[in-house]
């Protein structure tokens, strides 16, 4: 049988049209796929979250060490072995020292196993906010180990009425100008303003001139804001050469007591007092603190009370 058979323009087309998509799906299955997969098994997506999170915890950390650094050494606290108490009084009138006023109220140690703490309840005064808040950071950074909690804290007299108040009394009162030194230097320390009649009184300087310059001020603010009458004295009646009083017309003794009303209400306007607020006015704080101390090594444990812990039975 003699084999000689021709393909048709058409089928010749059908079968390179096969081979072409034959081809297609060997390239897809061998070629097209495997390189996804490589792709797939190289991603960088996780990897680039990784670095990001790493980048963000470096720049946390350099944070924390930058305030580390500027704020100085970290202080860390000990625990003192008991009975402690008479250098924690110590070191709580060092720290209160410049309070206005301040008491305590110590509470009797109670032991726990070998951890002994003691409670003292605190109330102090000081002559703002900011100094307060220095107070409370200095028992937080002291060496001994204590918790502070329970903080109030609420705004007293406005400190320049206070201060004021109090420079008076020193005039008179040698107790009352060593706590006004000690206030103004706390207010001077922080770079903040003090009444100059305080500062007259702080510096010991006469208050004669201060006086004067007062009284002149009241009597030009008297005519102050009328044109043409700074200075002058207002009649309210007219003399005739003939020596006949005649009074002034309504209208102008209206206009009169109208100007004299409206300089008194511009006058409590401008000596308005200010509104109190916790930053210009004494700072009242109470709260409570933990003084903590151990029992190993202690002479004795006199007056302690014992804390007994249960152990819970096992059923």
């Amino acid at each position: 049988m003699k084999l000689n058979y021709s393909f048709s323009k058409r089928e010749i087309a059908l079968i390179l049209g096969l081979i072409l998509v034959l081809m297609g799906l060997l390239y897809y299955r061998f070629v097209y796929m495997e390189i996804g997969s490589q792709i797939e098994q190289y991603d960088t997506t996780d990897l680039e979250a990784q670095v990001q999170m790493e980048q963000l915890q470096l720049i946390k950390w350099q944070a924390m060490q930058d305030e580390i650094e500027e704020f100085g050494k970290v202080s860390t606290s000990s625990l003192k072995t008991y009975d402690n108490q008479k250098e924690e009084i110590n070191l709580l009138n060092d720290i209160f020292e410049p309070c206005i006023r301040y008491n305590f109220s110590f509470e009797k140690p109670v032991a726990t196993g070998d951890t002994i703490r003691r409670n003292v309840a605190v109330s102090f005064t000081t002559i703002d906010y900011a100094s307060a808040l220095e107070i409370i950071v200095k028992l937080h950074n002291s060496e001994d180990r204590v918790l502070i909690r329970d903080i109030s804290i609420t705004a007293g007299d406005m400190t320049a009425d206070y201060l004021t108040a109090l420079a008076t009394e020193a005039l008179s009162d040698p107790k009352a100008l060593t706590q006004l030194k000690k206030q103004v230097n706390t207010l001077l320390s922080a770079n903040l303003e003090v009444d100059p009649y305080v500062m007259k009184v702080y510096n010991g300087e006469p208050l004669t001139e201060a006086a004067e310059e007062t009284a002149q001020v009241a009597e030009s603010a008297e005519t102050e804001g009328i044109p043409g009458l700074e200075g002058e004295i207002i009649e309210t009646v007219e003399t005739l050469e003939d020596g006949t009083v005649v009074a002034p017309r309504p209208e102008i003794a209206e206009e009169l007591a109208a100007v004299a009303e409206e300089l008194q209400s511009e006058s409590e306007t401008e000596t308005e007092k200010p509104i109190q607020t916790l930053e210009n006015s004494l700072a009242n704080v109470s709260m409570t603190m933990t003084f903590y101390e151990t029992a190993y090594g202690a002479e004795n444990l006199d007056g302690l009370i014992i804390e007994n812990v249960e152990t819970p039975v096992e059923e």
